[in-house]
């Protein structure tokens, strides 16, 4: 019974290289034709020309020799060549498809699998899988084609003694079946212990100076080596059963050629069979039993990577994020909350909550789990509200064409969200096309561009990884840069002036203060020090929400 996840990778990847697939079984033939056809050619050389002395035969015997073994190694080549690429194209279109989806996947479906497991899925997964059908359907199909061959030509040859030699098939077929749905399973807890591990180091490479300050080294390595005595313990069963699949297909493989000896030995003895024909079998049982031991090592492998297939078709299964293809009109930019419901986990945050952002400066205040940072990333639509509208100057964005909704809008975290490239880089994704005076004229703007001028190579300057060379206020000016070089009539604001010096949060609040007449801004602070009065306020409470109160009548939250 084939799985359907497997079906579907075939499908959805597979079926396309079809024609490709067909040559590299051609190919596979025209390999295997040396191994068919020599021993034909041995048997005559002995029985014809050692034995019979036809010389006249040798120098074609030779002549045929050498031609099928070059052929045959041309064939492999290319047959090598084929497959190898096949892997390649298939690796890029997998992955590729892979990540899309995790990019277009809506938020709350990607935060279902862990970040270390989900790398694991992308590329390690997709390697395992795409080898079934590039690497084990054809061996599996040469390995057939190993065994029928030989198996007719020897029953040509001489009936009775390959029925005797063949009789040992059964046990391989038992031995494989066995043997396979255990490695299926064995597998499956691999792939899952193996995520486990590249998740766990994901989190702890990111959080070093927090295992530095509390002095949990030692706490971190007992995390560390209880990761690792899972997997030990995994692996070495699944070495212990691949072991003894193999020893015992080995051992197997033995019976065949004591039963060739001993009967065919009798045989040639009394003149049932010639010399040459004994020859003849003796290079056939080799050919037919080594793919049927192969085989059985295949038949695992297989099984044991049926896993990788559901675990990719989880990924590819994901949710899209919805919207239709009406684009948005801002105008006004006024952003209205109609009762919306949202929860995590089945615990509501936001319990038909309403409120109406308009341009210039709003404020949400409030209690840790009140849903602060939700409502940004619902005006976004990372997440899709579960109950009620939120309508940007009427328009509801769950029928908004997300392109356009994103087009219109800026988000700054309170992780800024830098990648491992220059400063220059990091800035201009804000506006992909934005030429070097734009980036340049954005920096000065938010009065950054003083210090990207004393970097070692100033806008080409590495930033490191989660931009580590720069402080927390460089990082967020850079963050508020790519906003403004964005130039959206919508910027989100989530707790941006946390946790950075005195300078930086002063530089900030003076550019917001610069766009807060053309924009609709909506700064989410706990320091009710940097509200500005008589803008519009949200402040939340646990189960309730007061709107616009004065900046004075709001608990100062954090300093």
């Amino acid at each position: 019974m084939i799985k359907t996840s497997f079906k579907y990778f075939l499908n959805k990847f597979i079926k396309k290289h079809t024609l490709t697939l067909l040559l590299i079984f051609l190919l596979s033939i025209c390999t295997l034709l040396f191994s068919f056809i020599s021993p034909l050619l041995i048997k005559s050389l002995v029985d014809n020309v050692f034995v019979g002395k036809m010389t006249n035969l040798f120098v074609y015997i030779i002549l045929g020799i050498i031609g099928m073994y070059i052929f045959s190694s041309v064939s492999s080549y290319y047959n090598s060549y084929l497959t190898g690429k096949l892997n390649l194209v298939l690796l890029r279109e997998v992955s590729g498809t892979v990540f899309n989806v995790v990019q277009f996947a809506s938020l709350k479906s990607t935060q279902t699998i862990k970040v270390g497991d989900m790398i694991t899925r992308i590329m390690g997964n997709t390697q395992i899988a795409i080898n079934i059908p590039v690497r084990i359907i054809p061996q599996i199909f040469m390995s057939v084609v190993s065994i029928i061959v030989p198996f007719f030509i020897m029953l040509s040859l001489n009936y009775t003694l390959a029925l005797i030699i063949m009789s040992p098939v059964v046990l391989f077929a038992l031995s494989s079946n066995i043997f396979g749905n255990k490695m299926e399973k064995i597998q499956k807890a691999f792939l899952e212990t193996n995520a486990s591990i590249y998740s766990f180091l994901k989190e702890n490479l990111s959080i070093i100076p927090l295992i530095k300050v509390f002095n949990l080294e030692k706490w971190s390595q007992n995390r560390f080596n209880n990761h690792m005595n899972d997997y030990y313990g995994i692996s070495l069963n699944y070495t212990k059963t691949s072991s003894l699949n193999s020893s015992l297909s080995s051992l197997i493989l033995g019976v065949p050629i004591v039963l060739l000896i001993t009967f065919g030995g009798y045989m040639v003895l009394d003149g049932s069979i010639s010399l040459g024909t004994f020859t003849a079998f003796l290079a056939y049982t080799s050919i037919f039993f080594s793919p049927i031991s192969q085989l059985s090592g295949i038949w695992t492998s297989y099984k044991s990577s049926l896993p990788a297939f559901d675990r990719l078709k989880e990924i590819l299964d994901m949710d899209e994020e919805t919207g239709i293809e009406s684009e948005l009109s801002v105008t006004d930019g006024e952003i209205t909350f109609d009762n919306v419901w949202f929860s995590y986990d089945n615990r509501y945050i936001l319990n038909g909550f309403n409120a109406t952002f308009k341009k210039g400066l709003n404020y949400i205040v409030g209690d840790n789990g009140t849903g602060k940072s939700t409502i940004l990333k619902l005006i976004c639509s990372l997440y899709p509200v579960e109950k009620g509208s939120i309508k940007v100057d009427g328009q509801d964005i769950i029928k908004i064409k997300r392109d356009s909704l994103i087009g219109n809008i800026s988000m700054i975290f309170s992780d800024p969200y830098l990648f491992d490239g220059t400063i220059y880089e990091n800035l201009r994704i804000g506006k992909l096309d934005a030429t070097y005076n734009e980036v340049k004229s954005v920096a000065k703007l938010v009065k950054i561009h003083d210090f990207i001028e004393t970097t070692p190579n100033k806008y080409d300057t590495q930033v490191g990884e989660n931009g580590i060379m720069l402080s927390s206020g460089e990082k967020q000016k850079i963050a508020l840069a790519r906003a403004v070089l964005k130039d959206s009539p919508i910027i989100l604001l989530d707790e941006v002036t946390k946790s950075i010096d005195k300078d930086s949060r002063k530089s900030i609040n003076e550019v917001i203060d610069e766009l807060k007449m053309e924009k609709t801004i909506i700064i989410v602070t706990h320091n009710s020090r940097e509200i500005e009065v008589n803008s519009n306020i949200i402040y939340l409470e646990q189960d309730s929400e007061s709107k616009n109160p004065a900046p004075s009548s709001i608990p100062d939250l954090a300093p």
